[in-house]
């Protein structure tokens, strides 16, 4: 718990009554403050304690408190700075100041102080357009200019319009182009806060790495062995990565003289369970130094202290979106001369005089972009259009963006939303668009629940989008991976990988629950993120149920509906048994249509008993699932191309393979169709998440769009 006399020795704290002057005089303001200043866990406290609070504090016309909103970029941020505040403050999360974020919200009605991801605080203005709840919102580390942070700037902006100086807006940023921020808030007025830096000392290799994970790990290792006290901090792009790296510097410290002393090593990245991200933060052990492997995620407001030597790989992977192809992939990147200098090696020079090294040439760096490319310029904008649509922006190209997206990216959007008919012919959103917006996940994901509850699996599919929706299921590191794959091919399913999740879940559910942490580590599966599975499943449920949808599943699927729930032979009994059918087609290739509406329609008829799948007894029917899931992803569909001998995408024609962690990976004969939920880039695309599909499904799920040219 931090104590009010380290709070007091904090740059912010000194300027602190200029800070709250300013926030008083102006609408919007921008801070720029330092690595280490304070700002992001003073300046929330300042606007409710000196400025929103005073007087007794603002009600709203329903009598509810007005109050502070902070955003932040990622969620592992909003998490760790809401529970620092409210350790200051001497409070539990959740009361005074709480955190709200993708599938957890912590808020509640005593809440003043709220910190929140930037696409939670986008959805709570579709609930309440003008939010008149916020009397201010900050948006911390506005230069990471993420998706929604971007359609953020311009919706804030049209409501700082219209209430006027009663609502604030703070921008803040350790590293940000000022002007150009200040500019779009109406030329607002730019506060440095100077932060409690030390010098850094910048060295670069001599000649390019070829391999930096290798390159890393030497480096960290020299430090140690070399260089007086201080934790090291290293900047990698992933997990595997990460995890990779821990092993053989683990390895490689029992090889080490006699009189060098160990280290700790210590992770850090987003899929990581919170209390192992904790571990970052406490002190190393008497007479070790402190080594954490992370993603970029350290770059933000999460402040290690003690850190003295950073190590900077150079990369990241971010997201880069194709408006031709329509195909959206995780891709390894150099980084921007922005995040190098402010946001990586500034992390060195907190509590003393540091030093940054970085694996890649001087030259390498000056040929660096200046700063990174927002988001909204390389990412797919099909949520966000559907989002601006819910809000009545018809316009999108017309609104008041600080960057404007590409058009062709906006129009490649609309055309998608138009496929799925979330959009009308005239681009206004639909009465489906508009359902497809009570969900916090993708609209294809969004689709695919409201498909699979007209077919009656409704519950297997929220379990399917549920956990593809969490990181690595299956334990990634070295030492668990051979008994993750014993596990995996335990539960595989021919027909793919959601299919094999949703056998895996019912396994795990099929355990007592006193056992279910053991099962888990038993078969090399993450009991954490099964658990935050189970979370999202129940939000997933609770918003399907919430509205009966009769007419929308009925234009979704109309009379196809009926077709694959009620087709038999005759007096409602299969002409063929599916077991003898299965044999002679063969046991690899995926159920027909046939088989599957038999055995539902000797359900139904009583002739056939509940096959016992540990989750309330049901039937687990992994055709209509698929069916379900073409209607999503039918845009993310690829078909093995003999004479290539290789996948290749439906949109756009790209050479596409199966991820090596997919059950589909190792199979001799290759599936002739399959559709994936995302593509991951490395030296090649990997599709991920896969589902063996035929033909007539996905025309079914878009005529439209498959049906043959006249």
């Amino acid at each position: 718990m931090a104590t009010p006399q380290k709070v007091q020795t904090l740059p912010v704290t000194e300027a602190r009554d200029a800070i709250v002057r300013m926030i008083r005089k102006n609408q919007a303001v921008i801070i720029v403050g330092e690595t280490g200043s304070g700002k992001t866990t003073q300046i929330p406290q300042y606007v409710w304690d000196d400025i929103l609070s005073a007087g007794g504090g603002s009600k709203t016309e329903d009598g509810k408190s007005i109050i502070v909103g902070c955003t932040q970029p990622r969620r592992v941020a909003a998490v760790s700075v809401a529970r620092h505040v409210a350790n200051q403050r001497h409070v539990k999360v959740g009361e005074e100041v709480g955190y709200a974020v993708r599938f957890d919200d912590t808020s509640s009605a005593k809440t003043r102080i709220k910190f929140l991801t930037d696409g939670i605080l986008l959805r709570e203005i579709q609930a309440d357009p003008e939010l008149k709840h916020y009397g201010c919102i900050i948006l911390d580390e506005a230069h990471e200019r993420t998706l929604h942070g971007d359609v953020l700037f311009g919706l804030l902006k049209s409501i700082a319009r219209r209430r006027g100086k009663s609502f604030k807006i703070v921008v803040m940023s350790a590293t940000l182009n000022a002007e150009q921020f200040s500019k779009f808030w109406w030329d607002a007025p730019i506060g440095v806060v100077h932060g409690r830096t030390y010098p850094v000392s910048i060295m670069h290799t001599i000649e390019p790495q070829a391999d930096y994970v290798e390159a890393a790990i030497s480096t960290i290792l020299q430090i140690h062995e070399k260089e007086e006290k201080g934790d090291i901090l290293c900047f990698l792009t992933g997990q595997e990565e990460i995890e990779d790296a821990k092993r053989i510097l683990m390895d490689r410290m029992k090889l080490l003289p006699n009189n060098v002393p160990d280290f700790l090593v210590l992770t850090l990245y987003s899929a990581l369970p919170y209390a192992q991200q904790l571990l970052v933060f406490e002190p190393a052990p008497r007479g070790e130094r402190k080594i954490i492997l992370a993603t970029n995620i350290a770059e933000t407001s999460i402040a290690v202290e003690g850190i003295k030597y950073v190590v900077d790989a150079g990369v990241v992977k971010a997201k880069y979106f194709n408006h031709k192809t329509g195909m959206e992939a995780l891709t390894e990147v150099d980084i921007s001369k922005a995040q190098a200098t402010g946001r990586r090696a500034g992390r060195a020079g907190r509590m003393t005089a540091g030093k940054c090294f970085r694996l890649y040439t001087a030259t390498a760096f000056e040929a660096l972009s200046e700063n990174t490319i927002p988001e909204i310029r390389r990412s797919s904008l099909v949520s966000v259009v559907l989002q601006m649509k819910n809000l009545g922006i018809d316009k999108v190209l017309e609104f008041e963006f600080m960057d404007s997206p590409p058009p062709k990216a906006v129009i490649k959007a609309e055309e998608n939303l138009m496929l799925v008919r979330a959009l009308n012919r005239d681009g206004k959103i639909t009465a489906l668009g508009v359902r497809l917006t009570d969900f916090p996940i993708e609209p294809s994901s969004a689709m695919v629940l409201l498909v699979a509850k007209a077919l009656g699996v409704s519950h297997e599919a929220v379990i399917v989008v549920a956990m593809t929706s969490t990181e690595n299921i299956f334990l990634t590191s070295r030492e668990s991976k051979e008994g993750a794959d014993r596990c995996k091919a335990m539960f595989a399913k021919s027909s793919g990988d959601h299919a094999t999740l949703l056998s895996l879940y019912q396994a795990y559910k099929r355990s007592p629950k006193d056992q279910r942490k053991e099962w888990c580590e038993t078969h090399c599966v993450s009991h954490r993120q099964i658990q935050k599975a189970e979370d999202i499943m129940a939000q997933l449920a609770a918003i399907l149920a919430e509205r009966e949808d009769d007419q929308l599943l009925d234009a979704l699927v109309g009379a196809k509906r009926r077709q694959y729930l009620h087709r038999s032979g005759p007096g409602g009994h299969a002409t063929e048994p599916p077991e003898d059918r299965k044999r002679r087609r063969g046991a690899d290739e995926p159920d027909a249509p046939q088989d599957m509406l038999d055995r539902y329609t000797a359900l139904r008829h009583g002739q056939l008993a509940v096959e016992q799948s540990g989750v309330e007894g049901r039937l687990i029917d992994f055709e209509l699932l698929r069916r379900a899931l073409c209607y999503g992803y039918y845009l993310q569909s690829a078909f093995f191309n003999a004479k290539l001998n290789m996948y290749e995408t439906i949109v756009g024609h790209l050479p596409v393979h199966i991820h090596p962690s997919s059950v589909l990976f190792n199979r001799r004969k290759k599936p002739s169709l399959v559709i994936f939920n995302s593509v991951v880039r490395t030296t090649k695309r990997y599709m991920k998440d896969l589902s063996v599909v035929h033909e007539d499904w996905l025309k079914d799920a878009a005529p439209q769009f498959f049906a043959p040219a006249e």
